[in-house]
């Protein structure tokens, strides 16, 4: 044997391990029992990427000033509590991200932030409800902390505020199973952040351990193993530490077990639960060979860094004793159409190559994957981040998945489950070879068939599959004591039944109920969509960080009752108190909220019905409104003055606010016959009106790119745009442009490609996917913005934009009984202060589809809309303008024929142009209305205002909509988008002349 041959075993035999957690993942070896001592170290993998805090980009990077790590061992199980502590350097507040990720296997069960000097535990709350409580709270600088996950095993905790030149501070909980080594469990802590740490202290306790059963594989030096009563301890002090690259970087060591099923009970969520551990080797059969492939090659953008898996590849398809038939499935965006191969044991090159060939490049959309019939195998080469369409692997066949993934940013669970599932294996190839990868696809072994017992319910396993010499399983008890039943079966058709017996002390706390929490939400992660609502329900309950669940802590008492949290002990009373009286308000105050929207849509229906002059005035007045449009373009409160002396200068204006007393039901009702015939009087005007032409102002961005874009020959625009891509991997604006081009040169595919890379720059960021949204719309893929708007629907459901932009791309795509349906949200819910004249604009939307639908003979159901809100108001000329920037203000001018501007301070103009409330708080929109249009030019601009953002952005996408004959089967729309950014001048959008 070669020398270094057995180290080099023994270090591939802990990579194996090392990869494997409590989720579903399986390894390449069955490894028998052995003994201490173990000499490998652990190698993390190649694209782990250190904690990093991110800030605004123009401010000093937060310092680290300490991080305390402490970890708690009984037997296989870990605690570990990270604290640290913040400091911002810079003379201004800011709020602070960071962005982190877990090791398979890992789940985050605790979070504390400090306030007002003291750490309080965060409260568990659902992701989308979480995000907004934060945003709210923000805006009122009061002290938010927000944990919530990404995708894969990416997290992110959110904290504001950071004082200038000041410190918070932050507690994380992780709970973990450790991966089996021969006989000892493994602990890997990573010591390694994105910057220096100034000091760094380490403790990690081994509880009822002798201190020959620990082992130290890799620590920094200084680092020292001690024995006491209780066990063994760790302890280690850096000052001014940066962590070395590679396994150095990490703590590692190895607490042997003594081969006894290890059971831990304890309560959560008022039950007990237990879970155990018991050994079992497994006993490894070849498959038999395919005869028929389907290789699914997931191509999208997250997955560029999958280079690692073409020598598993190569080496499973070397192992084959015959030539198979390989059917290639490329999934971006979209599948593209199947391409077949023969591949021989010693003949993987062409399909290398193919493969080589494609691109990273798009978004991951798996809602389609058409696996020939006849497959008696998939391999699946993916990392499970699904950022496109329903966000689902929709595996609809019988053959068994091999996943194979390369990447360290995975979504792990998820596809640990389908390789389980479907009778596959999970092989990671960053931490196996590819000889070690090609041998776990092709063999297999026992599996648990079923758990029964007659005391214990919820039971429940992280994996079918025993080949890491270990069963586990987790429930809930009925009793204190308890007999698991464990049925197993091999390929061979062999079957054995293992008892489990649970007896004891319930002294583990909530760590065995967070781990069967864990083992659950497990197996619901392939469709996580499908189960959001039992997800919310077990990370609530047990309080744990999940794909639809986060921790969020609050300052204030009041801020717990708004938004109905579990209070921390100290503020209990007060909560409890403030929760009453809150019950006994909130039917008034919706109640009061429609009859307000009554009196508000009163009045705009008698600025509808009212005839305004469509002559030429004698004299333009000068408007106040001009004073602010030649100022410079400031800060909110460098200009606020001026904006105040003009929304109070004497100007004609409807507010569409509240008046004194609401019309009363039943006037409107005995009315309705006459004002039927009067609406379709007016309609049949609005339609029959002068023609109109919508000329759009071509926007092109400046970017150095884009003539090198547009100046390509067409055969070889996609080539070029890859190779400018590489500067450009994390600018929104370099897709957006580029995909503009595609979609202008008649590549309508290729543009979709480039655009939906908007969906994997930022994992669930609603304003990127927004502005992804926009564009299909714009380019008229409104099939393909619904999903999207869906899901921004989620992450924002209260946001009233989330459900207006949903339920204008339904009624754009055909569905217009759910596009009524969605845009009622936006009208009967009471919104935060900031989103005023959303509801007025949904309205008038709500109305026109319904009066379509009803043109068109096919009536919807209007059930849930008050009658008193029922009547289409048409309109000759209609423009609305939104934004992708929360906190933003832009503002939107419309200048008539008269040379008149209609803008928030002259919200009504001499022929009846209307202009909806000024909105400065959030993402618009501004809406301009007008019945009946005088012939000649109107132009629109667009102003950027001001921002309230703590995390500043490099400039904000408008998107407007300039309808005519708004209301009637004759509308017509045109949309354009635009960039704006801080101090630029105002933009001309576009020009509509009515003849």
């Amino acid at each position: 044997m070669p020398p270094g041959t057995t180290a080099l075993r023994f270090l591939r035999l802990l990579l194996a391990a090392a990869a494997a957690s409590c989720s579903f993942h399986v390894s390449a070896l069955s490894i028998a029992p052995q003994s201490m001592p173990i000499n490998s170290k652990f190698a993390p993998p190649p694209t782990w990427r250190p904690p990093a805090i991110a800030v605004s980009p123009s401010a000093q990077a937060i310092e680290l000033r300490a991080v305390s790590i402490e970890v708690d061992l009984f037997g296989d199980q870990a605690q570990t509590r990270i604290e640290l502590r913040l400091f911002n350097p810079n003379p201004r507040v800011l709020e602070g991200e960071l962005q982190f990720p877990l090791q398979e296997g890992q789940v985050v069960t605790g979070f504390a932030l400090d306030v007002n000097g003291r750490l309080r535990d965060a409260a568990p709350v659902p992701k989308a409800k979480g995000q907004e409580i934060f945003e709210d709270i923000r805006r009122r600088r009061v002290d938010p902390g927000l944990l919530e996950a990404t995708a894969g095993n990416q997290y992110k905790l959110r904290v504001y505020p950071i004082p200038a030149q000041g410190e918070r501070r932050v507690v994380i909980t992780l709970n973990e199973t450790l991966p089996h080594h021969r006989d000892a469990g493994v602990l890997r802590v990573p010591l390694a952040f994105a910057s220096a740490v100034g000091q760094l202290q380490v403790q990690v306790r081994a509880h009822g351990t002798a201190q020959q059963d620990v082992q130290l594989i890799q620590a920094p030096a200084d680092a020292q193993l001690s024995a006491n009563a209780a066990g063994t301890e760790l302890h280690l002090q850096k000052n001014q530490w940066l962590a070395p690259q590679g396994p150095a970087g990490w703590l590692q060591l190895a607490v042997r077990h003594t081969g006894k099923p290890q059971v831990m009970v304890g309560e959560s969520g008022g039950k007990s639960f237990f879970t155990a551990q018991m050994d079992f080797r497994d006993e490894l059969v070849k498959r038999p060979s395919p005869s028929h492939i389907a290789l699914v090659w997931d191509a999208s953008a997250s997955a560029a860094a999958q280079a690692r898996v073409l020598p598993v590849l190569q080496a499973y398809f070397r192992k084959l004793d015959k030539a198979v038939k390989v059917s290639l499935l490329v999934v971006r965006n979209k599948a593209e159409p199947v391409r077949s191969f023969m591949v021989a044991p010693d003949r993987f090159g062409d399909l290398a190559d193919a493969l080589r060939a494609e691109p990273f490049d798009g978004s991951s959309n798996f809602d389609s994957l058409p696996i020939p019939a006849d497959a008696d195998m998939t391999l699946m080469v993916t990392d499970g981040l699904m950022t496109d369409g329903k966000r689902s692997i929709n595996y609809l066949h019988t053959a068994p998945v091999m996943v194979i993934n390369g990447t360290a940013a995975a979504d792990t669970p998820r596809l640990a489950r389908l390789a389980d599932r479907t009778g596959g294996v999970l092989v990671d190839a960053t931490l196996l070879t590819a000889e070690e990868g090609a041998q776990a696809m092709r063999l297999h072994g026992w599996r648990i068939e079923r758990l029964t017992s007659l005391s214990a319910q919820q039971l429940v396993a992280p994996t079918t599959s025993l080949r890491q010499g270990r069963i586990a399983v987790a429930g809930e008890l009925l009793d204190t004591q308890a007999r698991i039943d464990i049925a197993l079966v091999h390929p061979d058709g062999r079957k054995r039944t293992l008892a489990l017996d649970v007896n004891a002390k319930a002294s583990a706390g909530r760590w065995p109920g967070q781990q069967w929490a864990q083992w659950r939400s497990a197996e619901l992660a392939e469709n996580a969509a499908l189960h959001s609502s039992e997800l919310q329900r077990i990370a609530a309950t047990h309080g744990t960080v999940g794909p639809n669940s986060s921790l969020i802590v609050l300052e204030l008492a009041a801020d717990y009752a708004r938004y109905n949290l579990p209070a921390p002990p100290e503020l209990a009373d007060e909560v409890a108190r403030l929760n009453q009286l809150q019950l006994a308000q909130s039917t008034q105050t919706r109640q009061a909220y429609i009859e307000a929207m009554v009196k508000q849509f009163d009045q705009k229906q008698r600025w509808w019905d009212k005839d305004f002059p469509k002559d030429t005035p004698k004299r333009a007045e000068p408007k106040a409104e001009m004073q602010i449009s030649q100022g410079a373009l400031g800060s909110l409160a460098g200009t606020a003055r001026l904006r105040e002396q003009a929304q109070s200068s004497p100007v004609a204006a409807p507010s569409f606010a509240p008046v004194a007393r609401a019309a009363a039901p039943a006037p409107v009702m005995e009315a309705k016959a006459g004002r039927d015939a009067l609406d379709k009087r007016t309609a049949n005007s609005v339609a029959s009106a002068p023609a109109a032409t919508i000329a759009l102002q071509a926007w092109v961005p400046d970017a150095p790119y884009m003539k090198r874009l547009q100046d390509a020959d067409k055969a070889q625009l996609y080539r070029i745009y890859l190779d400018e891509r590489a500067a450009y991997l994390s600018s929104s604006s370099f897709y957006m442009d580029a995909a503009g081009v595609f979609f202008d040169r008649g590549l309508p595919e290729l543009g979709l490609r480039v655009l939906s890379n908007l969906a994997e720059m930022n994992l669930e960021n609603r304003q990127l996917l927004r502005l992804y949204a926009y564009r299909l719309v714009q380019a008229t893929r409104n099939d393909l913005a619904v999903p999207v708007f869906e899901r921004i629907s989620e992450l924002a459901p209260n946001e009233p934009q989330s459900w207006r932009d949903l339920g204008l791309a339904l009624a754009d795509n055909g569905e217009t009984q759910r596009a009524v349906n969605a845009l009622w949200e936006v009208v009967s819910r009471p919104w935060n202060g900031r989103f005023a004249g959303v509801n007025m604009i949904a309205l008038a939307e709500l109305n026109a589809i319904a009066a379509q639908a009803a043109a068109a003979d096919k009536p919807l159901d209007m059930s849930r809309v008050d009658t008193r809100l029922r009547r289409n108001l048409p309109l000759a000329l209609r423009v609305v303008m939104a934004w992708d920037s929360d906190d933003t203000d832009i503002d939107m001018w419309v200048t008539d024929p008269n040379s008149e501007r209609a803008s928030y301070a002259n919200q009504l103009t001499r022929q009846g142009g209307a202009m909806s409330p000024d909105a400065t708080g959030g993402y618009g929109p501004e809406e301009f209305s007008l019945k009946t249009a005088k012939a000649g030019k109107y132009s629109v601009e667009a102003q950027f205002y001001g921002h309230r953002q703590q995390v500043l952005s490099a400039g904000t996408t408008v998107m407007v909509r300039i309808t005519t004959g708004f209301g009637t089967p004759q509308a017509r729309d045109k949309w354009t988008t635009l960039r704006l950014a801080r101090g630029q001048e105002t933009v001309r959008v576009a020009e509509v002349e009515v003849r």
